[in-house]
């Protein structure tokens, strides 16, 4: 897959700085490899990724100064539903369109409030959970990574290992060994969901 047009759209948007461009040019590219990966072992993966793709784009196109662009965001009790809606949901496919749903919102609507209030793409953020729970898993259980990945939505380990030395620098079986190494103790388990906030900070 080539993002040469889809970036050069980016580079070409003035009403961003150059510290935006680089970064939405990140994204964007990051979303296209993703797809690009996914699409033959898992479609429903690569339509989600292909779809924040989209909606990245279309952000862009409509990024005009307004009175209004900072208003709206969406209220504590909603990030809550969409966090417990995630939370049940992780070993499955979750799209944009199911969210939006949740809360009988548009897409559009939801994705820019959804960004206005947590800073993130809804992808993003459904991802920063996921990664969250596996990090509790690994510290306290000893389920193989494989095992941990397929439970918690990824395609497969490869996908998992990839996505998680992404978003922490490290692989998940360096992360693990360096964790489970200082939270040897059970009753320890629950500080792990400090660690997992790391990504959401």
């Amino acid at each position: 897959m080539n993002g040469s047009v889809s970036t050069g759209y980016l580079l070409d948007n003035t009403a961003f700085s150059g510290a935006d461009h680089l970064k939405r040019t990140k994204q964007l590219l990051t979303l296209l490899i993703e797809t690009e990966r996914a699409l033959h072992h898992d479609p429903d993966i690569a339509s989600t990724y292909l779809n924040e793709a989209i909606a990245l784009l279309a952000d862009d196109s409509q990024h005009e100064p307004s009175p209004h662009r900072h208003r709206g965001g969406l209220a504590r009790w909603q990030i809550s539903r969409i966090d417990e809606f995630i939370n049940d949901h992780l070993d499955h496919c979750i799209r944009t369109t199911e969210l939006a749903s949740l809360l009988g919102l548009s897409v559009s609507h939801f994705s820019h409030a959804f960004k206005q209030t947590t800073e993130m793409t809804p992808l993003t953020y459904v991802t920063a959970k996921r990664l969250e729970a596996t990090q509790q898993n690994m510290v306290c259980s000893t389920l193989s990574l494989s095992d941990i990945a397929l439970s918690h939505g990824f395609c497969d380990q490869s996908h998992f290992c990839r996505v998680f030395r992404r978003e922490t620098g490290l692989s998940p079986q360096t992360w693990r060994k360096l964790h489970t190494d200082v939270l040897a103790e059970q009753p320890a388990c629950h500080e792990s969901n400090h660690l997992g906030h790391e990504l959401l900070s």
